[in-house]
């Protein structure tokens, strides 16, 4: 009994110890693997105003500046300015000592050094002088010569049926252009017989409709003319002064509608839309006829002889615009005849210079088809026959001359350039310490733009070497400019021209305005320089804070530019979603595809599968992707 309640005390104690061994093992466990995960932060996704502006800094600089150097390695004698002087163009910079400079004495080195070269120069060729040599190059460029030749029998040979073909083409479309000259011809001849519906309805149809238009002019004149003629005969009669104004005046506007539908046909290609311009001006002319009646009664009913006399003045003047209308309409009745021939007598040119064009090629085509494969073949065979031959004697020939002839006067071209350019050298040189000599007794260094003194890097009794900047001057009357960096998604948000706020300047008044957006050479794929034209109350130096792009707006959503990430498949966001298991609470990442509707420096507002009440996460320890389980932040 006692052995069987040791046993239970065992089994008993046996398994309480497994149990609190697994309890440990899993809390450490879940411990570990929360210490393995990555560390997140988050935060509450916000609404708000947003506003889309670049900000930035930079210093303030001349927009030119010159730098004053000297070309020469000369000793300052004195300085005559000091930094800060606004100085005028020509003012006196500094004085040089009268002495030679360090230039002019290289200068000497080099022409003596140069002057050598051009005795040993000499000397080579003289010797050069007792060789000759002897040139192939006719030899070989007639050899060159047949080669080609051949080159191009083969190349005919091998299109021969391809020239045959090509010349029967151009047969036809020889004869083809010369039938098209003889059309032209017999359409220019139409202007003799004024048969010119032979010219085709286009032609025909401008023609007719300037004609058309003459003759009712000159029939309107002719009316007129008869009418002048009753009125002179029957000039006693009288009629209703109103009237015949009245109905003079409607007269003269049927008139004016006529015309101006007679231009516009004349203007008119088409020929439906001629023909219902012609149709309207015979309706208008047989209106017009009623009005001339309608004025003729009035005239009729005139009892005195001023109110005739005043009427036959009246038609009078009418048939003076009757005569300019007829001369006007005869005139682009003519200027139509000349044009269309003048048309016609382009085109005929243009198809005899196609049909000469045509004629040669068929001509040319003709020598290069008139053999057969035969004929070409022998000729090919003559030609490499004499290219051999013409080889061999230039080896026979290149053998001989090398047995009498050393190969050492093959360079005498390129020895007498040498000496040419060592000579023109030397003249370069005796010009330079001229001109060093000149420079070298009381000589000073002028300021060659006005302006402010902003540095000078030389003292009085120091050597400065040449072309080095000794001084700089500020071109003030030039402006100011102003670099600042931003990324290039922010420089596609501004343009040329826009203004910036200057922010946090309180010495006076001053404005920005972009000039010119330009790449960062530091870091061109990311970055872009915006470089502002500053004016104002400013110096050289000033550091300003800058402000550009649009007022704020409010968002429903709106997150921390870290928050923000980017794949194949667009933009999105992680968002930390709590999830319940045995052991407590599991964050999980999960993926929310947003798009980009405004942003600044810090924030960005979106829009897309987003509520507005997620956990979103800004930073982490580590990568992660939509899924994966994470920690946050104690």
């Amino acid at each position: 009994m006692e052995n069987n309640t040791k046993r239970r005390e065992w089994v008993k104690n046996a398994i309480i110890i497994f149990l609190a061994v697994m309890l440990l093992l899993t809390f450490f466990s879940n411990t570990i693997m929360n210490y393995s995960l990555p560390e997140v932060s988050a935060q509450y996704v916000r609404g708000g105003t947003l506003s889309e502006q670049i900000r930035g800094s930079g210093t303030v600089e001349a927009s030119q500046s010159y730098d004053v150097k000297i070309s020469e390695t000369r000793t300052i004698a004195s300085v005559d300015v000091k930094v800060g002087d606004e100085i005028e163009k020509g003012a006196t910079l500094f004085t040089l000592e009268d002495k030679e400079s360090a230039e002019l004495d290289e200068a000497k080195k080099t022409l003596e050094s140069e002057q050598q070269k051009l005795e040993d120069l000499q000397l080579d060729y003289d010797k050069a002088l007792l060789k000759t040599g002897v040139d192939y190059s006719k030899e070989n460029l007639s050899i060159s010569n047949q080669e080609d030749d051949i080159k191009l029998a083969k190349d005919d040979l091998s299109k021969l049926s391809d020239y045959q073909a090509a010349y029967e083409k151009a047969k036809n479309k020889t004869k083809d252009y010369e039938n098209a000259v003889k059309d032209l011809e017999e359409q220019l001849a139409a202007f003799g017989s004024e048969d010119y519906a032979s010219l085709g309805s286009g032609y025909y149809n401008q023609i007719s409709s300037a004609k058309t238009a003459m003759e009712s002019a000159e029939k309107s004149k002719g009316k007129t003319e008869e009418k002048i003629k009753e009125y002179e005969s029957d000039i006693a009669s009288g009629g209703n002064q109103d009237a015949i104004n009245a109905a003079k005046k409607a007269i003269d506007d049927k008139l004016l509608e006529i015309e101006q539908a007679t231009d516009n046909m004349m203007m008119e290609t088409d020929f439906d839309k001629q023909l219902s311009y012609q149709q309207s001006i015979d309706r208008m002319k047989l209106e017009l006829s009623h009005l001339q009646e309608d004025y003729n009664d009035a005239m009729s009913q005139s009892s005195t002889y001023s109110r005739n006399m005043q009427l036959l003045n009246a038609e009078k003047t009418t048939l003076d615009i009757r005569t300019k209308e007829y001369d006007n309409k005869k005139k682009k009745y003519d200027d139509t005849l000349a044009a269309v021939k003048a048309e016609l007598k382009d085109k005929q040119k243009s198809a005899q210079d196609m049909y000469s064009e045509a004629k040669a090629e068929e001509d040319e085509l003709a020598k290069k088809a008139d053999k057969t494969v035969e004929e070409a073949e022998e000729e090919i065979r003559k030609m490499e026959r004499a290219l051999a031959e013409a080889k061999i004697d230039l080896e026979l020939k290149q053998r001989q001359d090398a047995q009498t002839a050393g190969e050492n006067s093959l360079d005498m071209k390129d020895k007498q350039s040498k000496i040419a350019d060592q000579k023109k050298l030397i003249s370069d040189c005796e010009e330079n310490i001229k001109k060093l000599e000149e420079k070298s007794i009381g000589a000073k260094i002028p300021a060659q733009v006005g302006g402010k003194i902003t540095e000078i890097n030389v003292v009085a009794g120091e050597e400065a070497e040449a072309q080095k900047t000794v001084a700089k001057i500020e071109m003030s009357e030039k402006g100011y400019s102003l670099e600042m960096t931003v990324t290039t998604e922010q420089a596609k948000k501004v343009k040329i021209g826009d203004e910036a706020e200057i922010q946090y300047f309180w010495y006076g008044d001053a404005s920005a305005t972009l000039q010119s957006i330009a790449t960062d050479s530091q870091n061109p794929s990311k970055n872009k320089i915006l470089k502002f034209a500053v004016k104002g109350d400013v110096t050289p130096g000033q550091n300003l804070q800058l402000a550009m792009g649009s007022k704020g707006q409010n968002y429903e959503v709106i997150v921390p530019n870290s928050a923000i990430r980017e794949d194949n498949n667009g933009k999105f966001v992680l968002s930390v979603v709590a999830k319940s298991s045995p052991l407590g609470n599991r964050y999980v990442a999960e993926r929310v595809d947003v798009d980009i509707l405004a942003s600044d420096d810090t924030s960005s507002a979106v829009s897309g599968a987003i509520s507005g009440s997620e956990f979103i996460i800004t930073t982490s320890t580590k990568p992660i992707e939509a899924g994966m389980q994470v920690r946050l932040v104690e």
